[in-house]
């Protein structure tokens, strides 16, 4: 599975700061049902050279999972960032940033990676690394991208959820 179709649960209201600060950003409400075999789309870096680093990431569980289901959450690409629900998103790594061993998502509440299950992010974060998926550079065209991916070996029928980033953007990379 490369090109899949995605929903889009991007929030481009919240990516407006004039702090250069680190801040939070929040995905749109993940709705379980609808991202099923999909790609969740969550944020989306479109700014061609803008250089942002990834500080932490948060999935909230707003409402529980079906028994069963899993998610990661990782990478993929965006053709432009045009393209919205119904559009395809190109894979890069399905669990960068959380494997769906440090989610309890049929559990409300609010999880983290843990370094039991290592991500790519949370060790390119401990090596204080340059590198994707901690460092996101933007594009124009291949925008990079973070999503969720839900399975489960039945149907997910209840469960919903929101992903939180707290990013800072480089002084002078987004002028």
């Amino acid at each position: 599975m490369t090109d899949v179709a995605m929903v889009d649960y991007r929030r481009p209201d919240l990516r407006t700061n004039v702090l250069t600060n680190p801040y939070w950003i929040s995905s749109g409400l993940i709705v379980g049902g609808d991202s099923e075999d999909k790609y969740a789309v969550l944020f989306s870096f479109p700014r061609a050279g803008s250089v942002c680093r990834v500080l932490d990431v948060c999935f909230q569980v707003v409402v529980p999972f079906t028994a069963g289901t899993t998610c990661d959450i990782g990478t993929c690409t965006l053709a432009t960032d045009d393209i919205t629900t119904g559009g395809v998103a190109t894979l890069v790594d399905a669990d960068d940033f959380l494997l769906n061993a440090d989610l309890t998502i049929g559990t409300a509440g609010y999880y983290f990676a843990t370094t039991a299950h290592t991500s790519d992010w949370l060790t390119m974060k401990a090596a204080n690394s340059g590198a994707l998926p901690f460092t996101q550079v933007g594009a124009i065209t291949n925008v990079p991208a973070i999503m969720a991916t839900f399975a489960n070996a039945a149907t997910i029928l209840a469960g919903k959820a929101r992903v939180h980033m707290l990013i800072v953007e480089l002084p002078g990379s987004y002028q």
